[in-house]
């Protein structure tokens, strides 16, 4: 397995500003998205290698359940007939903020929902509270290693769950307060990724950057390399500060911090080295039209996912291109309210909204 996320399945309703009206029962929530994010970039047969959870309600429309299966990933569906799917409201305020509501109870995910071949994962994705990440990264290490003794030292399926997987942190909105900031720090011991949005990682770390300012983006680094590079203690994870429309920032221990644009945007890429002794803009032009962007809900997590695969097939020494691979995910999940279409080409091809991903990756990687 080669990603798995411990994020939700959340049947939404996503109100925006007027006069544009509401879009009900649509398929989401962060475990989707990431998800999808990984399916990307894992066709058949490779597609069964990203794993997730769903609890299924008694109200789980049929066409759901068809749409999943058609992508062919090892998705675990959980029956829970005695309650409804877990349902959210999404509403996007004037100023772009997302406000979010759960509209009945949720059942999360934790290592005792995964199967043992999602124990075998290479990555998981977790998006929960600080106290939660560590209890879910000591609770998945423990259920691998207790899997382990099932097998005989040296076959694959041992090695798989005697290896450290890379664990990917995503916090959740509400508790990106700066009470949380100390808990947090011991969570980032236990995790190889930390993900959080501009607004969630301002509002945790105390402080208001304005991006459109450069001092914006100096005291966006400088707080970046006060997690991943302490003066006190052992590196940190890498960081990756989620911007929306301004792309992401990427922060790793001893290598040069990145700045790259999202896909439907003019790419203005940076690489910054930590120690500041160079600095380096790129710029090229958009090849297509940032009308295409429909809804950003949910763009993040399949970041993620993403994300995930990149470090994979490209590795920590080349973190911008595993970005490259994040982002990509991204602009395929914010074409639509909901999820991207799986189709074929007529050379029988697989297609997303009718694009072969290969092309939009080779493509956005001749724009750098």
């Amino acid at each position: 397995m080669d990603f798995v996320t411990l994020g939700m399945f959340i049947i939404d309703e996503i109100h925006y500003q007027p006069p544009r009206k509401p879009d009900m029962n649509i398929m989401g929530g962060a475990g989707l998205y990431a998800a999808i994010g990984a399916r990307l970039l894992r066709p058949p047969p490779s597609s069964s290698k990203v794993g997730w959870v769903i609890h299924q309600g008694h109200d789980f429309p049929a066409n759901f359940k068809t749409t999943i299966d058609s992508w062919n990933t090892s998705c675990e569906f959980i029956n829970t007939p005695d309650r409804c799917t877990t349902r959210a409201c999404n509403k996007y305020e004037e100023n772009g903020h997302r406000a979010f509501e759960y509209l009945n109870s949720k059942i999360r995910v934790d290592e005792k929902c995964l199967t043992g071949a999602q124990l075998t994962s290479k990555a998981y994705h977790l998006i929960c509270s600080a106290q939660r990440c560590i209890d879910l990264v000591q609770g998945i290490t423990a259920r691998r290693a207790v899997e382990a003794k099932k097998y005989e030292i040296g076959t694959e399926t041992w090695c798989l769950l005697s290896a450290d997987p890379v664990f990917i942190w995503e916090p959740v909105p509400d508790l990106c307060l700066p009470s949380e900031f100390p808990k947090s720090l011991e969570a980032l011991q236990h995790v190889d990724v930390f993900s959080p949005n501009l607004e969630e990682f301002c509002s945790l770390t105390s402080i208001n950057v304005d991006l459109d300012r450069p001092s914006g983006w100096l005291q966006l680094r400088q707080r970046c390399r006060d997690i991943v590079e302490p003066t006190n203690s052992l590196p940190g994870p890498i960081a990756v500060v989620r911007l929306g429309e301004k792309g992401c920032f990427v922060a790793q221990p001893g290598q040069e911090y990145i700045k790259l644009a999202p896909y439907y945007e003019q790419i203005c890429e940076t690489s910054i080295d930590p120690t500041e002794r160079h600095r380096t803009d790129l710029t090229t032009q958009l090849s297509e039209s940032s009308g295409n962007v429909v809804d950003p809900t949910g763009g993040g997590n399949a970041f993620l996912g993403g994300f995930a695969i990149g470090l994979q097939e490209c590795g920590r020494s080349d973190i911008k291109g595993a970005t490259v691979y994040g982002t990509i995910a991204a602009s395929f999940a914010i074409e639509q309210v909901g999820v991207p279409t799986i189709g074929r080409s007529a050379s029988g091809e697989e297609t997303w909204n009718s694009v072969m991903v290969q092309d939009r990756l080779t493509e956005f990687r001749m724009r750098r």
